[in-house]
């Protein structure tokens, strides 16, 4: 069984997986007290959404380092493959002690459930490093269609061309920024299920705008399905701190608005 990479170009790319398959910038975690702003104590927070769908956070910090994240934490490998899953890694962290590895054969999927049409706007961030030297072409997805043995379609693919130092949108609104190498960056996606739209910005720099359901694969749903951390084979590419949350964000994870609700594990 193949994975396709949607692509501009016709025909698409297919790449085989081995035996199957906004305002923030690029900054590590300052040190906190997550109960203080400005020495100013903060009250309760609620982590209750404000939508159907549930807040949801991963520093990847309470699982084993060097453990496979296949079938841990809601993580899998594509179509439940153990083969493409990843390993919680220390090797770079922007929350100690770990991040995710994604690299050679990993293609690392987490599914979410109850962010359908109608139910507003969400944002979804991801801390990633790429260091110097970073070899092939890697790739953060987001499918708005997504169950193991099929059907999928894709909303974002974002692919980071470590040849050309590029960062490349291969949906229809299209877009490049150059990949910040040795440093934390912000991946963030701005999505409005009530207008089907979407914004992804890297390290505070807007990469494009476009549809939801419409933006990679074309016809899709106005839902959001899963994220899918995709190494294509290539050298390590290291995530942290990802998050799906309709709570404001001001300033990243630093804001006094979210600092409590962030600051909880895993």
């Amino acid at each position: 069984m193949t994975k396709t990479l949607r692509t501009l170009s016709t025909p698409t790319l297919t790449l085989a997986l081995g035996l199957l398959l906004a305002t923030s910038a690029f900054a590590g975690i300052a040190p906190r007290d997550p109960n203080l702003d400005g020495g100013v104590r903060l009250g309760p927070l609620a982590d209750v959404p404000l939508g159907p769908g549930a807040n949801w956070i991963d520093h990847f910090d309470t699982y084993l380092t060097g453990s496979q994240m296949h079938g841990v934490g809601g993580w899998k490998g594509w179509a439940n493959d153990p083969a493409a899953g990843a390993l919680a890694s220390a090797t770079q962290a922007r929350s100690a002690p770990n991040s995710v590895d994604i690299v050679g054969a990993s293609d690392l999927v987490h599914e979410y459930t109850g962010f359908g049409p109608g139910t507003g706007t969400w944002t979804y961030t991801a801390w990633m490093y790429l260091p110097s030297g970073s070899t092939g072409s890697t790739y953060f997805i987001m499918l708005n269609t997504y169950a193991d043995a099929g059907p999928f379609n894709w909303s974002v693919q974002v692919q980071f061309d470590n040849a050309t130092t590029t960062v490349i949108n291969t949906g229809t609104s299209a877009g490049t920024l150059p990949i910040v190498y040795d440093q934390w960056v912000e991946l963030k996606v701005v999505i409005d299920l009530n207008a089907d739209t979407q914004t992804f910005t890297y390290g505070g720099a807007v990469l494009y705008s476009g549809t939801w359901s419409g933006e990679v694969s074309g016809g899709g749903a106005v839902n959001i399905a899963a994220v899918d951390l995709f190494a294509n084979g290539a050298s390590s590419a290291f995530y942290d701190d990802i998050s799906l949350s309709n709570l404001p964000f001001t300033n990243g994870f630093e804001s006094a608005d979210t600092r409590e609700w962030h600051a909880t594990q895993p």
